[in-house]
């Protein structure tokens, strides 16, 4: 747990020291059927031309699988108000058991010389700061399929500029085996879609408290995987 706040702390000082913007913040992948592979995006909201150098390696546990990943491109440029991606792929071998497996993605900012004008006029060149951010990612060998715990479930009605609105609170807790960047989902009474809710990444062995808004025709709460992009099978009934 402190590790992960200590690289939250990181992260949220990067974003603001030189504009780091990047998504999905895990992994979370099967990676003993071929679909070991990810993309990480890199957005630039910046009008300055961002570079990072890209690399792996090891977390340091005893399920570091860091050798076995492949990063491409290593070095991206992100021009302004753009975007890049960066794949990473994981060739399991068949010698790893089922389990939660770890690895180290480092993206470090790279010097782009520019021009600036000083207060006398001139104009000279310029060099912008170099700084990384360091994040643990996450995948998994065997099925993981099991549900999330959910207890203390409740259906709570609040009046809301005069009208009557409804809300889902329950318990959520992650015991699968492993993580996901996670969504709450509502649907309809045939199961279609009609609102989704980000809640960002839930690592095996964690809680969040749910209190989601239910819109009006909702009659299903679901989850999405967003690193996996596909919902869950667990779905619960709205009465």
């Amino acid at each position: 747990m402190r590790k992960l706040f200590l690289i939250a702390i990181f992260m949220f000082v990067s974003l603001f020291s030189f504009s780091f913007e990047f998504s999905p913040v895990g992994f979370d992948k099967r990676i003993d059927t071929g679909e070991g592979y990810g993309e990480f995006q890199y957005y630039n909201s910046t009008l300055e031309i961002q570079r990072y150098k890209v690399s792996v390696f090891g977390s340091g546990k005893a399920d570091d699988i860091s050798q076995y990943v492949s990063v491409y491109p290593k070095v991206i440029t992100v021009k302004p108000q753009s975007s890049s991606i960066v794949k990473v792929y994981i060739q399991a071998p068949p010698t790893l058991k089922k389990g939660l497996y770890s690895f180290m993605l480092r993206s470090q900012s790279v010097p782009v010389p520019f021009l600036q004008k000083k207060q006398d006029g001139k104009i000279t060149p310029a060099v912008s700061m170099k700084a990384s951010v360091v994040l643990e990612m996450e995948a998994f060998v065997g099925a993981m399929d099991d549900p999330f715990i959910i207890s203390n479930e409740q259906i709570v009605t609040k009046k809301e500029n005069g009208k009557s609105v409804r809300y889902y609170k329950a318990k959520l807790e992650n015991k699968t085996g492993r993580g996901y960047g996670l969504g709450v989902a509502f649907g309809d009474s045939s199961g279609s879609l009609i609102s989704i809710n980000q809640k960002g990444r839930l690592p095996n062995g964690s809680t969040i408290y749910l209190n989601e808004r239910i819109p009006d025709l909702a009659r299903k709460v679901m989850f999405y995987d967003y690193n996996n992009q596909k919902f869950l099978e667990q779905k619960i009934d709205i009465k």
